[in-house]
């Protein structure tokens, strides 16, 4: 079994120098943190010993090159790269990417734009790798797809192969009034794309749950307990928070700082660690820490912040804006506060080595991180894993991901410029005890669940829920040898029942139920049908007896009117009961039922002789399914001593009178002969009793590809009646 990791960019940048390629390892906490799993995968028990890496190698390259670095990149670090020109990749990381996705998944709509040349660009960036993809897939493979410059690609897989895929998504999902605000086509294309995996994976348990609500408000998908069941298959989505390598951190031999760093000399050492971006919150931990200066006058010449930024997307203009921003408050703090011996604010606009950065977390006293909104925020956790003396404070911003898991530290608001101020002067006086035992804590937390686990966590995910959605849709797929084995039976069989639902399944749901007559052509299959020697057909209807009487009581089929209140055999003009029913509750349960329809905008009652439904189809998509329980919590209290009982349908209350359902009523045509075959073909959610109640030889089919009890299930309504003419 291989694992197919793929990423927007791969773990190596290809360089072209004197004529000549040559790569160096990419930056970055997906490729530090993925390579390290992948590494353990050659000492694992697992099923997984073999793994390829495809993303774009960070140049252009011309075609007559292009197979010498595809083999030069594989046998060395076994990736597959995808050849995008630089100005496609361009366009679409700085289009779509961070001007459409960044800023809005980051709370900043203000700096969004919504471009539809961004999107194309987008949607072909996407295509391309899905068709270099397919160039390569084996059919055990298992594809883990990374992060938003590849929201499209799970669906587009989806529609050429049937493989496990999984997707995670390394930034924050924002809530749906922010989500919203996408335009039209890209809105529900993220969302469709997402959904073409097995697994969606998230940092926090917030991104997945705004992630659901997007799907339910957009798409109009409900989810149980975060599974979403798709036409024919099952989708999970759930939390999987990234941690670092641990032991790497921890146990990393270093020198002291790269000659180019400053020495802590006497002083304390406030830490700050990110790239050069909007969301990270920097200004803020600027001016957090000129007010701290301000306020306390006794730390003046004790205590320094050592600013590391890190330089990133330098050709979008409101990265340059912060940048300046930066310079200038910089300036003015060392200007205002700063003496000959004394520099509050070193200030690096670099990125360091991983052993200089460690270096720098051991020497501080305190790490200062901030980010407005971010997704995980790594660097949190690889502070407190790199603290092998357990020392040292963090302050940590309560809108990242790390927060959850690092509660020891101290959370503060980062848009709060006092909060800052009061926790540096806070973390700068915590003893050394008090320290030692919160790091503990969450360096245990950590060790625990570190990258491996974090990696190993979610190819066990996706592997479950494939397992789950083979079992519980494909393994039912009504195959056509299953069909010919059901032909036969039917041939072979003397007596024989078909016993089928009406509406969706022997004609189509339609929005305006009395338009839903039955064509001559299926009145005249039906008749063949049941000519047949010892064949039986029993429509089984949640609709009045009017209806079904007029439309179908003109051939010799048996019928049965809301959901069993009524029957009528096939040799009889006149309608019968069951066993004796009333009506007089409906005096009662009415007036609850409009109280509730007053309260949910589209929501509808329909009456019939012994039976009330209230449907929501038409209301609310959330606001219903609470206001549903509130309505059937209220019927359940009041009817415990009346002879009702209320089914909860699809979007539908069902209240009738107790003791009959189609499970029951299947039963009062199969106990008047002995059947030697059963065909029971169903749409509905009431369908289910019907199936749960069959005996294991029947011959049970659900119209649609969701859940059911049902042994099969086909995908259209159209199929009902190739079926059914089969039989003829």
């Amino acid at each position: 079994m291989r694992l197919l990791i793929v990423s927007n960019r791969l773990p190596v940048s290809l360089k072209f120098r004197n004529e000549e390629f040559y790569m160096e390892k990419s930056a970055g906490g997906l490729v530090s943190g993925l390579s390290d799993y992948l590494a353990s995968l050659k000492n694992s028990t697992a099923d997984i010993k073999e793994y390829l890496w495809l993303g774009w190698p960070g140049i252009s390259v011309k075609k007559k090159h292009q197979e010498v670095v595809r083999k030069k990149i594989q046998n060395h670090y076994n990736a597959s790269p995808v050849f995008l020109s630089e100005e496609l990749m361009e366009k679409v990381y700085l289009g779509f990417c961070n001007k459409t996705i960044w800023p809005l998944f980051h709370y900043f709509p203000n700096y969004a734009v919504f471009d539809r040349e961004f999107w194309g660009e987008y949607k072909k960036v996407n295509e391309i790798f899905r068709d270099e993809l397919l160039k390569i897939i084996r059919p055990d493979d298992i594809i883990w797809v990374h992060d938003y410059h590849l929201m499209l690609l799970p669906q587009l897989l989806r529609e050429k192969v049937n493989n496990p895929i999984g997707f995670f998504l390394h930034i924050p999902f924002p809530a749906y009034e922010i989500f919203r605000m996408l335009p039209g086509e890209s809105r529900a294309g993220l969302l469709n794309g997402l959904l073409g995996a097995d697994l969606i994976g998230f940092h926090t348990h917030d991104y997945s749950q705004y992630f659901l609500r997007c799907v339910l408000r957009i798409l109009g998908l409900e989810h149980h307990m975060g599974r979403i069941d798709l036409q024919g298959r099952a989708v999970k989505v759930d939390t999987f928070p990234m941690g670092v390598d641990y032991n790497k951190f921890n146990k990393m031999v270093v020198q002291n700082p790269h000659p180019d760093l400053p020495a802590k000399e006497d002083q304390k050492v406030v830490l700050s660690v990110d790239r050069l971006d909007y969301s990270k919150g920097i200004l803020n931990r600027l001016k957090g820490f000129e007010l701290f200066l301000h306020n306390n006058p006794q730390w003046h010449g004790k205590v320094r912040m050592s600013m590391i930024v890190v330089p990133s997307r330098i050709g979008v203009d409101s990265y340059q804006d912060i940048k300046s921003s930066l310079d200038e408050w910089v300036g003015y703090i060392n200007g205002m506060y700063g003496s000959f011996k004394w520099t509050p604010v070193i200030y690096q606009y670099t990125s360091l080595p991983q052993k200089d950065l460690i270096s720098m977390f051991r020497l501080s006293d305190v790490a200062l991180l901030t980010p407005l909104r971010d997704g995980m925020n790594l660097v949190a956790k690889e502070f407190v894993a790199s603290r092998n003396d357990k020392k040292g404070v963090l302050i940590l911003s309560e809108f990242t991901g790390a927060s959850k898991e690092l509660s020891e530290s101290l959370i503060i608001n980062p848009n709060s410029i006092d909060e800052i101020a009061e926790a540096i002067k806070t973390a700068l006086s915590i003893p050394e005890k008090k320290q030692i035992c919160g790091n503990n804590a969450m360096q245990l937390r950590l060790k625990r669940y570190d990258i491996t686990k974090w990696a190993s966590d979610f190819v066990d995910s996706l592997t479950e829920i494939r397992n789950i959605s083979d079992s519980s849709f494909r393994d039912k797929f009504l195959s056509d040898e299953i069909i010919r084995d059901l032909l036969t039976d039917y041939r072979n069989s003397s007596r024989k029942i078909i016993i089928v639902n009406y509406d969706g399944t022997l004609v189509p749901l339609s929005g305006n139920p009395k338009t839903a007559k039955p064509s001559k052509e299926l009145l005249e299959l039906l008749n063949n049908i049941q000519k047949q020697s010892g064949t039986d057909i029993v429509i089984l209807s949640g609709r009045g007896k009017d209806d079904l009487g007029k439309w179908l009581g003109i051939i010799p089929v048996n019928l049965t009117a809301e959901y069993g209140s009524w029957i009528k055999e096939h040799d009889s003009d006149e309608w019968t009961q069951l066993k004796p029913l009333s009506g007089e509750w409906k005096e009662d349960i009415l007036p609850i039922l409009e109280l509730y329809t007053g309260r949910l905008p589209g929501a509808q009652i329909r009456e019939k002789d012994y039976s009330l439904s209230w449907h929501y189809h038409k209301a609310d998509i959330e606001q219903a399914p609470f206001i549903a329980q509130e309505l059937t919590d209220h019927l359940i209290s009041i009817t415990a001593n009346i002879d009702i009982q209320i089914f909860h349908g699809n979007k539908v209350l069902e209240i009738s009178n107790s003791g009959i359902n189609k499970g029951d009523l299947a039963w009062h045509w199969l106990d008047r002969k002995k059947y030697d075959f059963i065909l029971a073909i169903g749409a509905g959610w009431s369908d289910e009793l019907l199936f749960q109640s069959l005996p294991a030889t029947a011959y049970s089919i659900k119209v649609g590809m969701t859940q059911t009890d049902a042994r099969y299930m086909m995908e259209k309504q159209e199929q009902v009646i190739d079926l059914l003419k089969g039989l003829l």
